[in-house]
């Protein structure tokens, strides 16, 4: 009998590590974790959200609250305004001082994106 209990736990012991070994390991809570709403691939990045603005000064706020100031064509994205979209295009380094766009509020900045193409995903913006 006693020799059953050993030969028992020692058959554990080798599936506990074998299951060890052939798992991925689980992603850190520390570790940033990627927004459904943006993506990148080899084109660039696609974005997701809320659009809203005016020419000259358009703006995407996506579901992590996020907010994107857009540049593109003024005719594509004012078709769109109020609706939920998916953009794809490509991020640019934030400058203080672009021309024609209003500067942020104090401690709030926008990440600035240059927009190839839009498609919308809904009529209206989901909270």
């Amino acid at each position: 009998m006693r020799k059953f209990w050993l030969l028992t736990a020692l058959l554990l012991l080798c599936s506990a590590w074998l299951v060890a070994q052939s798992t991925s390991p689980a992603a850190s809570p520390n570790s940033p974790a990627v927004s459904s709403s943006q993506t990148s691939d080899t084109e660039g990045k696609t974005i997701e959200g809320c659009l809203s603005g005016s020419a000259g000064n358009w703006t995407l706020t996506d579901s992590s609250g996020k907010t994107w100031q857009l540049q593109g064509d003024d005719s594509k994205l004012s078709k769109e305004v109020g609706h939920q979209v998916k953009i794809k295009g490509s991020e640019m380094p934030a400058s203080p001082s672009s021309p024609g766009a209003t500067p942020p509020s104090a401690g709030a900045s926008a990440a600035q994106f240059k927009v190839k193409s839009i498609d919308k995903v809904a009529d209206t913006c989901s909270k």
